[in-house]
């Protein structure tokens, strides 16, 4: 099911010539190197998403490094290709795990995309707002790139619509307007999905018993997702983080002074 997942979101960006960022987890790769390769060869961009998909803070410091660098060698071995971005599973950076951007500017990240926001039950937090930041480490510089989320006035409420989710559960107009209004402050509309919420008849296909809570909360909205990433394609410029961060060091988008924070 994977792969068959994978393939539906690879032949609708193709199908609207979008090339995207695809955050990999190590134990993926290491089952299917040949689906790697082939979302390499469609020009995509792999980057790494950890290799057990544990959340940070129940790593540590010395477990979270294993990982990041093994992930690093087996994404490069597939792809022959330098990792420089890295999203943590479940948004799972926050205020106390900022330890781990160190070890990510060891390991030669150069961009992340793994603090929410806003704050949940689960995690994020409304320290950080919606622009891109600059984390700035003892070795180098870190390029922050949030999801995107509506905030509410001056206050620290907002709506989530970067992925996942929020996107299955907001109506398709609305998700539209929010990007048309990022668009029009000059903010990124910064876009997540996973291949599984393509995939309406999954709960048919596994194996396993799965919980009535849990086909609800992973399920609901699934039929539309296909449809809602589609009228997002079709209306909005998307492209891989990498290319966003080459425009921004060229002189091509703004960011400002003001968005940095200093980890030492």
């Amino acid at each position: 099911m994977c792969v068959e997942n994978i393939r539906k979101v690879l032949d609708l960006l193709e199908l609207f010539n979008v090339k995207a960022t695809f955050f990999v987890q190590g134990m993926v790769a290491e089952r299917f190197p040949g689906l790697i390769e082939e979302i390499d060869k469609r020009g995509h961009e792999i980057q790494s998403h950890g290799y057990s998909h544990r959340a940070i803070r129940s790593l540590g410091l010395k477990a979270f490094g294993w990982e990041l660098l093994r992930t690093n060698e087996i994404l490069e071995g597939i792809t022959g290709k330098k990792i420089t971005g890295f999203r943590a599973p479940d948004f799972s950076i926050g205020p106390d795990e900022f330890w781990a951007f160190e070890i990510l500017s060891e390991c030669g990240i150069k961009f992340d995309s793994s603090l929410f926001p806003l704050k949940t039950l689960r995690y994020g937090s409304s320290l950080f707002g919606k622009s891109i930041y600059k984390i700035i480490t003892s070795h180098n510089t870190i390029y922050e790139i949030p999801v995107s989320v509506i905030r509410i006035g001056n206050s620290n409420i907002g709506i989530p619509i970067g992925g996942g989710g929020y996107v299955r559960f907001l109506p398709e107009r609305l998700l539209l307007s929010f990007m048309g209004m990022l668009q029009k402050q000059g903010i990124p509309y910064v876009f997540y999905c996973h291949p599984y919420e393509f995939n309406p008849y999954e709960w048919n296909q596994l194996p396993q018993k799965v919980s009535a809570v849990y086909r609800f909360h992973q399920g609901l909205g699934r039929r539309s997702m296909m449809r809602k990433v589609t009228a997002l394609l079709q209306n909005g410029r998307f492209g891989t983080v990498s290319h966003f961060l080459r425009q921004i060091q060229s002189g091509g988008e703004k960011l400002g002074n003001e968005n940095s924070f200093h980890i030492s």
